[in-house]
């Protein structure tokens, strides 16, 4: 960086919008022009050899005219790029490496000071007064001393900003060099094919072929921000250009907006440029490709983050959700569905995805915005709410398989600890995961089969990420309750975890986490809801003294009082564990 260097932001961006203007408009008037031109190419009324050789003459023009307009459309999208990489600061080059001297400079002095002040207070130790005096001042220059890092930090700043807009911008314009080459060399041969009093187009020119290729690739770039790699070779090339606008067009499909879909691009560059050029080009763009249906991988959370959620309309949320759907099959799934079924979404999701990942409370903003106040309706309403299971399964499945400890509940607390989890509770109410039924014949409570009676019976709940979101149930011997556990006992699949789309136990929560339980919104897991019918021992359902048929239910909030001292044993025990993990 010189002290000459002098960037403003709104300057280079009005001088961008100015050319982008200048530019849509040769853009507009090429089009009036091929217009004319081809009114007069498709003319069935001029015939012969010397019109032939005309039309051929004004087809090219026509070609180069389109090849401008791919010129132009790459150059507008170079400036845009221009635009938001400049940011909106303004950066002197003299005031920051001004600014980095005296705040050095600065530094140096109050650390000398403050070294002296102490080897003061050393000599002179026997007068106390003294010595704590020099020990006061040194430490009122070393707290100048930070004060001026802290200014140096921010000159720094401001330097590595301009490092950042320099490597950000090098290369714009750089692949638009070589079309207009070909273009000024179309216009110079067609300037030579008058001759003699009439036309005779080069048909042999390098040109031809060349400005096609150019365009091709031109294309390429305005549509996705594609760019081609220096290791890749003609043939190469050409190869990649159809693998990648093939996946792209899958993108599409799927429902990728144009933004989230030049987040391929990158990825895919990205990943050319580490192994450089590559034998199998199509297997490497397939790979990228793949990464993109795999919900947690780099490029699924850039393509996701670059389609903007937080000002989005309802309708632009319910799209990024239904894409998100099909990506993890969830979309062929409904309330009939199987526990294998549900369990094999997992597997669209990256097994290094932490419960506290970011991109589950982008989820959570996403679904908040599409249904409420209005309610999770409809299909995609239905697979969200089912997602909810396969979510709780993942994120349990992730804690079991990548922490030490004799029981999940031991792997649950060396995750927070490890990870330095520090917005998880164990005070939420477990009130909706103590399903029993009463058996008023025998006066007793029948709890669903495999319920421990251990840690007197009860199911602790645990909650992260928000201390809300990411639920884990936990049984009196420490297992997850999970519903999709291979292993799921009745207990799990009744009183089992699931994600929470809301933040807080509050009406978001009752709307899109609570409602869609109701068995009337038939949104549930047809085997959940059979799980939660009682049979005796023959196998008979249970009828109570009115016939009615036996369910398992969670107590009501006046009963909760028989669970309360177990339920606070069970909590301090939990939090006493975390912070004895703490301390170790």
């Amino acid at each position: 960086m010189s002290a000459s260097f002098y960037l403003d932001p709104a300057e280079i961006k009005a001088q961008c919008r100015e050319a982008i203007d200048n530019l849509n408009e040769v853009s507009s008037k090429t089009i009036n022009v091929e217009h004319k031109l081809g009114e007069f190419i498709n003319n069935n009324e001029l015939e012969g050899k010397a019109f032939d050789a005309l039309k051929q003459q004004i087809a090219d023009y026509k070609t180069v005219l389109q090849s401008i307009r791919s010129l132009i459309k790459y150059n507008i999208s170079e400036y845009k790029t221009l635009m938001s990489s400049v940011g909106d600061k303004v950066l002197d080059g003299d005031k920051i490496l001004k600014g980095q001297e005296y705040a050095r400079n600065s530094i140096r002095a109050y650390e000398d000071r403050a070294k002296r002040c102490r080897e003061n207070a050393v000599t002179y130790a026997v007068i106390t007064p003294f010595a704590e005096s020099q020990n006061q001042i040194a430490g009122y220059y070393d707290y100048l001393a930070n004060n001026h890092r802290r200014m140096l930090k921010y000159w720094e700043e401001k330097e590595q900003a301009y490092y950042d807009i320099e490597n950000a911008t090098k290369n714009l314009f750089s692949t638009g060099d070589s079309t207009a080459e070909q273009i000024n060399a179309a216009l110079s041969d067609l300037g030579k094919s008058f001759r003699a009093g009439a036309f005779h187009p080069n048909l042999e020119a390098s040109w031809r072929a060349k400005l096609k290729e150019e365009t091709k690739e031109l294309d390429v770039i305005n549509m996705f921000g594609i760019k081609r790699p220096k290791s890749i070779d003609d043939k190469t090339w050409e190869k990649y250009q159809e693998d990648v606008t093939a996946k792209v067009l899958l993108l599409e499909k799927q429902g990728w907006p144009i933004e989230s879909i030049k987040e391929f691009g990158k990825y895919f560059k990205e990943m050319i440029g580490r192994k450089g050029q590559s034998s199998n080009m199509s297997e490497a763009i397939a790979s990228c490709y793949r990464d993109t249906q795999i919900v947690g991988t780099k490029v699924f959370d850039n393509m996701w983050y670059a389609w903007k959620a937080d000002s989005i309309s309802v309708s632009e949320s319910k799209k990024k959700l239904s894409v998100l759907m099909k990506i993890t099959g969830m979309d062929k799934l409904d309330e009939r569905s199987s526990a294998d079924q549900l369990r094999a979404v997992a597997d669209k999701i990256n097994k290094k995805m932490k419960p506290d990942d970011k991109f589950w409370g982008s989820l959570a903003g996403t679904v908040e915005k599409a249904y409420y106040p209005s309610g999770m309706k409809g299909d995609l309403g239905k697979q969200l709410h089912l997602f909810r299971y396969v979510i709780s399964y993942q994120q349990a499945k992730y804690i079991v398989d990548n922490y030490e400890g004799r029981t999940d509940e031991e792997k649950l607390i060396n995750y927070i600890v490890k990870e330095k989890i520090w917005n998880w509770t164990a005070e939420e109410s477990t009130r909706l995961h103590l399903k029993s039924y009463y058996d008023s014949k025998n006066e007793k409570y029948i709890y669903p089969n495999g319920h421990s009676t251990a840690n007197g019976g009860i199911n602790l709940k645990v909650v992260t990420n928000a201390r809300f979101r990411s639920e884990f149930i936990i049984n009196g011997d420490g297992k997850f309750l999970t519903l999709l556990d291979k292993e799921a006992t009745q207990d799990a699949k009744v009183n089992c975890s699931s994600f929470n789309y809301a933040r807080r136990n509050d009406k978001v929560h009752t709307v899109l986490d609570v409602d869609p339980a109701d068995p009337r919104c038939k949104h549930e897991p047809q085997f959940r809801e059979e799980a939660k019918n009682v049979f005796d021992n023959n196998g008979n359902q249970v009828k109570d003294n009115k016939g009615n048929s036996g369910v398992f239910q969670a107590p009501k909030l006046d009963d909760m009082w028989k669970y309360n001292k177990d339920i606070k044993r069970r909590q301090d025990n939990f939090k006493r564990e975390v912070f004895a993990c703490i301390k170790q």
